[in-house]
């Protein structure tokens, strides 16, 4: 019987240990709640023509060690120089114990996914920690590997940044909060309908393939890929021949590049029709509904404010025919080698 005893009280102090291991191993962050607010830059030179430019902000909140967060993001990337242009991601995730929850703001839809029991561990998997880093008034521990660095405190990252060939991102805490009280309204996404999708069987791969990446995405990945292959090659980055670093550097631009060889051939058509409809507007109000659909082609690209005519008549109207005139000729004389364009250095050449 004293035997019998024994073996149950071992078999209790096992079962506990095995209940504290899990609920330590399902923890994300060695925090119960809080708020991270970041700020987020980069850019760089893509072709002797155009440069980038990425602004923006996030904010990640979490509750219950981190079983349920929410990650918000808004960024903007500007392109400068022979291509303008203006792209804006908007993010919207959040991950609830063993769900993970997509916003798709261009759809105004949500993709829910049954998400595995996550190694938080991972986050640093092929990184080593070099030294310790005070990161909005907190001591992180900084895990750098080839082109990356990040700084984790408790498991929550303040710190992270990668590059390649002089193109950077970087996401940084700016405000850090800690053991707040996190209603669950503060952890809610927009009421959008929601589509489920199995953990592996799921064709939301092929759909996304056809959506832009987001830069931070897709400067990760190329990142990746950039230094496997110079690890492959034995080779350092300064070893890189000239030609090899402007291919690179077009992977990073392709989206921009995509986005360009269709929008100008419609921007060209678009001017050519509000010229002719301007040439037949009896006043200032009939000059401007010409303008619609060109306004809204250019606020595409650029982003630009919309500009409205005043004046319709006299020297005001040709003023305006004739530089509709000189824009169109100047963009026509351009399509061939627009249509031409293999990628971003040729097209931005083009435009220059």
């Amino acid at each position: 019987m004293f035997l019998n005893i024994k073996v149950a009280i071992l078999f209790l102090l096992m079962l506990n240990s095995i209940v504290l291991y899990a609920s330590v191993e399902q923890r994300r962050y060695d925090v119960r709640s809080g708020m991270i607010e970041y700020m987020i830059s980069g850019g760089g030179v893509l072709t002797p023509e155009t440069n980038l430019t990425v602004e923006g902000k996030g904010k990640l909140r979490f509750k219950e060690w981190g079983r349920i967060e929410l990650f918000e993001e808004a960024v903007e990337e500007t392109t400068s120089g022979a291509i303008k242009n203006i792209e804006t991601t908007q993010v919207c995730k959040k991950i609830s114990h063993d769900k993970k929850l997509d916003v798709d703001f261009k759809h105004k839809k949500i993709m829910e996914r049954q998400i595995p029991q996550i190694k938080y561990s991972a986050v640093t998997n092929g990184l080593v920690r070099t030294h310790q880093e005070k990161i909005a008034g907190y001591n992180c521990d900084m895990w750098e590997g080839e082109g990356i660095r990040k700084c984790i405190y408790k498991g929550i990252p303040l710190l992270l940044e990668y590059g390649v060939l002089g193109v950077t991102y970087q996401k940084k805490a700016v405000s850090v909060i800690f053991d707040i009280n996190t209603s669950l309204n503060q952890c809610t996404i927009p009421s959008y309908p929601v589509q489920k999708f199995a953990l592996f069987k799921t064709n939301i791969k092929t759909k996304s393939k056809k959506l832009p990446k987001a830069f931070s995405k897709r400067l990760l990945e190329i990142s990746q890929a950039f230094h496997k292959t110079l690890k492959e090659n034995n080779i350092t980055q300064s070893e890189l021949p000239l030609q090899k670093r402007k291919i690179w550097l077009e992977k990073i631009g392709e989206n921009i590049f995509e986005k360009q060889k269709v929008l100008l051939p419609e921007f060209l058509l678009s001017m050519k029709k509000a010229r002719v409809c301007l040439q037949q507007a009896p006043d200032w109000i009939a000059a401007n509904s010409c303008l619609d659909e060109l306004v809204d082609l250019k606020n595409e690209m650029m982003k630009n404010k919309k500009s409205s005519i005043e004046v319709w008549k006299g020297k005001e109207k040709e003023k305006i025919l004739d530089a509709f005139d000189t824009n169109i000729l100047l963009l026509e004389s351009k399509m061939k080698c627009i249509r031409s364009a293999k990628n971003i250095t040729d097209l931005s050449r083009c435009i220059k």
